[in-house]
């Protein structure tokens, strides 16, 4: 791997073959570099701007958006007539992986991409990346009739455009990175319910990541965007050894202490994903005193500890872990914070089958979000509250939190948001089921659960949460033992392993079966 004095060369040598008007000097970013990883990108601005813009292009390349917007800005003060830096800006008005750009965010955006194209650029190569956002920004044609829609025909115009970006500068490494990630986020709109993933655009986005790695081995976008595209059941074992080293590449990146634990977690390393959680909550933490945006970053990584204590049976930790969930007293309104608020609550009480407690876990709690904004969050409540209270006795509670989950399905289906609809889906199939087997009805419980766990089996788990609350396909399984039906319930729990390995229930089933044969 080449040493970062010797890449910082190559950034000057790439300068001079682009024809810019003024270089990144090796000295140049010296506020980022140690501790964000390496970037030298070349722009037609000041010394200074261009400090401020690569220390705000490194947090961007690790997906910090609000806290890179700050350095783009500053750039575009020290530098009036610098429009890289209003690209910039607009490069963090989206978040692509994540979820639909909010109509603030498209307005930053489009307004920042404006600014830029008034400044004009000298260079052909920084036209064609302002293109390549401008190409996010532009209302699709005929306009899309929701947000998911919208989102997908964004990300797709910008997946060309970043495509071509990269065809023309092929020795560009960030052009080669954010190629890279616009597959994988052009990827993640087309969940589908029962159609099975080939992982075309993961794969094709880790190869080209990986025809970089040794000429830019500190690089922040290569680290993050290979795990992301690796961050499955079938590839993960691609990314462990990049996984390992993103800390040590960039220790003061909250978020680089967090994503390895995308491919720990997809093997089942549970002790890693709790020590590097561990870290990047309390990074997180200091953050939030001068940083609001920090606060989806904690629970982010507090929602993963509790994934992982609870598979080590850490019960303390994850008792404590709890704790700090529910003592959040703010939050930037984020999607998949209210995941990591919701989840981590509910994951508490199912993985430990305290039916009772579970079935009186308070819906929207803490009272840190407007809850009724993010009804694939508030399904997990109700999903905890209708398995725990079906499982305690209390079919009629479990009916009405099964009724619960229906109404927030029907509205993420009215909102086309397909994914997290079929997916809440499936957990109001599977309180539906145990209810019918508390009544009795076996086979038809049997029925729906095997149909629920097809469902939530037939999409991978979406890249803001560690796994499933407690996946349906090991509930089956458990229902089967209870039968004693002991060949069916082994299937049942294999199969649960291979898309979630080394989960303590599973484990502790699959033994349990072996034991009655």
């Amino acid at each position: 791997m080449k040493s970062i004095h010797m890449i910082r060369i190559c950034g000057v040598l790439l300068a001079l073959s682009l024809g810019l008007n003024t270089l990144v000097s090796a000295q140049t970013g010296t506020e980022n570099q140690a501790q964000l990883g390496v970037v030298n990108f070349p722009i037609s601005c000041s010394e200074q701007a261009q400090q401020k813009f690569e220390t705000g292009l490194a947090n961007l390349h690790h997906m910090m958006y609000e806290q890179a917007r700050p350095h783009f800005e500053a750039a575009a003060e020290v530098d009036s007539s610098c429009a890289m830096a209003h690209w910039g800006i607009a490069m963090t008005s989206f978040q692509p992986l994540w979820h639909p750009t909010p109509p603030e965010g498209l307005e930053r955006g489009k307004a920042a991409v404006a600014k830029a194209r008034e400044l004009g650029v000298p260079t052909e190569r920084e036209k064609e990346y302002i293109s390549a956002v401008e190409a996010f920004f532009t209302d699709p044609e005929p306009p899309r009739v929701s947000p998911a829609r919208d989102h997908e025909a964004r990300v797709k115009a910008w997946l060309e455009a970043q495509q071509e970006l990269h065809e023309s500068y092929p020795e560009d490494v960030d052009a080669a990175a954010f190629y890279a990630l616009a597959e994988v986020c052009y990827a993640m709109t087309q969940f589908s319910p029962h159609e099975e993933r080939d992982f075309t655009r993961e794969l094709r986005a880790g190869a080209l990541i990986e025809e970089y790695l040794d000429n830019y081995p500190e690089h922040p976008g290569l680290f993050h965007y290979l795990l992301h595209a690796y961050d499955s059941p079938k590839l993960a074992h691609k990314a462990e050894d990049v996984a390992r080293e993103y800390d040590e590449l960039a220790p003061d990146a909250v978020h680089a202490r967090h994503m390895p634990s995308h491919i720990f977690v997809r093997l089942g390393h549970w002790e890693e994903t709790a020590e590097w959680n561990e870290r990047s909550a309390a990074a997180a933490l200091r953050d939030m005193e001068d940083d609001f945006h920090a606060t989806a970053h904690y629970v982010h990584a507090l929602d993963y500890m509790m994934y992982a204590y609870l598979q080590m049976d850490e019960k303390e930790k994850a008792r404590e872990t709890l704790e700090k969930v529910q003592e959040v007293e703010d939050m930037w309104a984020a999607a998949f914070a209210a995941y990591n608020i919701a989840a981590p609550q509910a994951r508490y009480y199912l993985e430990q089958q305290m039916w009772e407690d579970a079935a009186r876990l308070e819906p929207g709690k803490p009272a840190v979000l407007d809850w009724e904004d993010f009804p694939a969050a508030e399904a997990i409540f109700y999903y905890a509250r209708g398995l725990g209270a079906a499982r305690s006795g209390n079919l009629e509670q479990a009916e009405n939190e099964r009724d619960e989950i229906r109404e927030r399905v029907e509205i993420m289906h009215a909102a086309d948001d397909a994914y997290w609809a079929y997916m809440s889906e499936a957990l109001g199939k599977a309180v539906e089921a145990w209810i019918l087997y508390e009544r009795g009805d076996t086979d038809k419980a049997l029925t729906l659960m095997s149909e629920a766990a097809d469902l939530e089996d037939s999409m991978d788990k979406h890249p803001t949460t560690p796994g499933e609350v407690l996946p349906v396909r090991e509930l089956y399984a458990e229902l089967l033992l209870k039968e004693e039906r002991f060949e069916q319930a082994k299937a049942a729990f294999e199969a649960s392993l291979q898309r979630t390995p080394n989960r303590l229930n599973a484990l502790a089933g699959l033994e349990l079966v072996e034991s009655k044969n």
